[in-house]
């Protein structure tokens, strides 16, 4: 441990005031120096594909895979990569290759699987307002008589719905649907009040005394078949403690379901693994595995979890150029081609991406400046980062907005007419396009201009 500690002060003094030595497989390179992502400069990127433009390193995203996938070592368990946190089909194809099962919450994020040819039986489906459509689809799904590997079902109403389309589907000669509850532990956790999940007051999963009453009363259906329970407490959690008070109380609720002669075969503890974005200490998998595994490992399931930042937030970046430089009163703003509708994480849940220049020299080295950085659209909330202090930049120079593989994206949106980001993949010394950028002929299809 001591080693791993003096190893990262020394590749945090190397890469100068950017945050690379956390972010794997980004690092400077050369004196004067540049940022590489893996084997490929960034400037060559950004000059290949323009700017916005998200990159992902291929090799950051197996690593993080397989590390979390070994931290659980011999316990039984399923890792479920959470589709929302970035649905690339690039992204996707390498967890799918990887062996690695899927959490959704759309019939999109569906179809996108079945794009690929993962099997049903590696998927799960949360989400509080499934459809009839939706539902069906997934029954359905092509190569699994019994559709999917479990509903994670959120309400009463929706069992309704369940019930009632697995009736229909097992009538059709398919096989039972099987189903996990949602269960709201009333743990308070997340790193922002927007991504906390787990507390009474919020819309996700039902009370205990609720889901208890659905698993009793469909017992012995003849349409689904319980396989689980599951809860999701929040996102960007740094602590282990709300995970192990979530699942003690799972952990209760299988044995009680157990003495009434229901068996479940996995228990789902959702995801929310915190990463470093500044200066957050974020736990190592190792810590949160042998905490799960103390608790889980006596009941004899298989442990389902769901991570999605934690495996491609560090192995992504947002590259962004400078437009202008302006000061107003003292206060300076770097206006970039990069805007809110391209990462809207900081104004919608207030949080921080460390900025930097992608190439370091020695002229200014050491100078920093208080600034905001901002965008072009018409919208006093949009900007990257207020209050940062950054090296000094003119136009035409590219920044790098780190750890923004996860919810960067996928939340983006073509607000004031603006076209959305393309998407770079490297691998090694080579990148690839995995989505084009957006032509202003995108922006109109779909749509008339007739009266």
């Amino acid at each position: 441990m001591k080693n791993a500690r003096n190893k990262l002060r020394r590749a945090k003094s190397d890469a100068g005031a950017g945050p690379t030595a956390y972010t794997p497989h980004y690092a400077y390179r050369g004196t004067p120096g540049e940022v590489y992502c893996e084997g490929a400069p960034l400037s060559r990127i950004a000059e290949a594909m323009g700017t916005p433009t998200y990159v992902y390193s291929r090799a950051s995203i197996e690593g993080a895979y397989r590390g979390l996938d070994r931290a659980f070592g011999a316990l039984p368990h399923t890792l479920c990569y959470a589709v929302k946190a970035n649905p690339n089909l690039g992204v996707l194809r390498i967890l799918a290759r990887l062996g690695s099962s899927f959490d959704i919450v759309s019939g999109g994020e569906l179809d996108r699987l079945r794009r690929l040819g993962v099997p049903g039986k590696r998927i799960v489906f949360s989400g509080v307002g499934k459809t009839r459509e939706e539902i069906r689809d997934a029954m359905m799904y092509p190569g699994a008589r019994g559709g999917i590997l479990a509903f994670n079902v959120e309400s009463g109403a929706e069992l309704e719905m369940l019930l009632g389309e697995a009736a229909r589907h097992v009538t059709g000669g398919g096989a039972r649907a099987s189903l996990a509850i949602r269960v709201n532990p009333d743990v308070l956790a997340g790193g922002h009040p927007h991504i906390s999940t787990g507390h009474h007051h919020h819309k996700f999963g039902v009370d205990w005394s609720e889901a208890r009453r659905m698993y009793l009363a469909n017992k012995d259906s003849r349409w689904i078949e319980w396989r689980g329970i599951t809860s999701h407490i929040g996102s960007q959690i740094l602590s282990v403690a709300p995970y192990r008070r979530a699942l003690k109380r799972l952990a209760s609720y299988v044995r009680e379901l157990g003495r009434e002669g229901i068996r479940l075969e996995h228990v789902d503890i959702g995801g929310g693994f915190g990463v470093r974005y500044t200066n957050e200490e974020a736990q190592v998998p190792a810590a949160f595995a042998r905490a799960l595994a103390e608790i889980v490992r006596p009941l004899g399931c298989r442990l389902l979890v769901e991570p999605g930042r934690a495996i491609v937030g560090p192995a992504g970046v947002l590259l962004t150029r400078v437009l202008y430089v302006k000061e107003n009163r003292g206060k300076t703003f770097v206006i970039v081609d990069a805007a809110m509708n391209d990462l809207i994480r900081p104004v919608l849940y207030g949080a921080k991406h460390a900025i930097t220049r992608a190439r370091r020299d020695k002229a200014g080295a050491g100078r920093t400046t208080v600034v905001d950085v901002v965008g072009p659209v018409c919208e006093s909330a949009d900007f990257l980062a207020r209050d940062l202090r950054l090296a000094p930049v003119s136009a035409g120079d590219l920044l790098i907005v780190w750890t923004a593989g996860a919810y960067g994206f996928t939340q983006s949106s073509n607000y004031n007419g603006r076209r959305r980001a393309a998407e770079a993949l490297v691998e090694g010394s080579r990148f690839r396009a995995v989505r084009r950028r957006e032509t202003y002929d995108d922006l109109v299809r779909g749509e008339t201009a007739r009266a």
